[in-house]
């Protein structure tokens, strides 16, 4: 599919040239390539994928931010669509604001993939707009985790974070669990709801500080995995900031998302502990409640 646009783009590049004499022609003609994308059937992300990055290499981010919605709209899991459409429609804006539409994509990229590393970029960028260089310096804290040490991309985020105070962590302390800083469990499903549950539904294992919402430690497996033992430690931390090592106590918990998501949706099964030490093992989960 993707060879066949590329021909077709091509091929109205090649025409277009021939016709006007002149490298004008070689552009995708306004409508064209978008409109043979749309006569296909809806499952073709990747023809709109491939649009939607000629549009934005073009500079035509007025008709590459259409072509972007429409990735996401048919990869709603994709993290790096989500990331790429932010970018696209904050500079089609022209003052290259993040605030609104673009700063939901990117939060949303992060719950899909929390080392997406143009979202965790864009996502600091963002919060430095609204003067929370707290957050920011969080999330240039985790770029720097996907990146070489010593790469000239690693050298601009830590010139960013010594601008807004922050100190680079190395990359090997930051990603090293902390000694005894660990929860261990089994985790298993209710019979009762075994026929609900697809093998390749997602399952979450999470632990969160008592009376805290954001997740310190997350694993992710199969629901086929199920019952299956767990370990969650500082390496599962989706932030340098928020680590099982920083809480005492935690809430630990269980989720199958059909979805994939990492966010929680209506008709996902779940289950919660009661607040546990730091250190605790025998943690035991049966997943038994539906999410309203």
């Amino acid at each position: 599919m993707l060879i066949a646009l590329a021909l077709f783009a091509l091929a109205f590049s090649a025409a277009g040239y021939a016709w006007l004499g002149s490298r004008d022609g070689w552009r995708v003609p306004a409508g064209g390539a978008a409109a043979f994308v749309a006569s296909l059937p809806h499952e073709q992300a990747n023809a709109w994928l491939a649009l939607a990055r000629i549009y934005s290499a073009q500079g035509r981010l007025a008709e590459a931010v259409p072509a972007w919605r429409r990735v996401i709209e048919l990869r709603p899991g994709d993290a790096q669509s989500h990331a790429d459409a932010a970018d696209a429609i904050a500079s089609a804006s022209g003052a290259q604001a993040l605030d609104g539409e673009p700063e939901q994509l990117l939060h949303k990229a992060l719950a899909l993939d929390p080392d997406n590393l143009k979202a965790l970029v864009l996502a600091g960028r963002a919060a430095i707009d609204r003067g929370d260089a707290q957050t920011a310096a969080r999330h240039w804290q985790r770029a720097l985790l996907q990146v070489e040490s010593n790469s000239a991309f690693a050298r601009e985020l830590k010139q960013a974070l010594a601008v807004v105070g922050v100190a680079a962590a190395p990359h090997a302390a930051a990603s090293a669990p902390a000694a005894g800083a660990t929860v261990h469990g089994q985790v298993a499903l209710s019979a009762s709801l075994a026929g609900s549950v697809s093998p390749d539904d997602t399952v979450f294992v999470f632990a969160r500080a008592e009376g805290g919402k954001a997740p310190l430690a997350v694993l992710r497996k199969k629901a086929s995995d199920l019952p299956f033992a767990f370990t969650l430690d500082d390496s599962m931390a989706m932030s340098p900031a928020l680590r099982l090592s920083s809480a005492e106590r935690v809430v630990v918990g269980a989720r199958i998302s059909r979805s994939g998501s990492a966010l929680p949706q209506a008709g996902d099964l779940q289950t919660l502990s009661s607040p546990v030490a730091i250190g605790t093992r025998g943690v035991r989960l049966e997943i038994a409640d539906v999410v309203r």
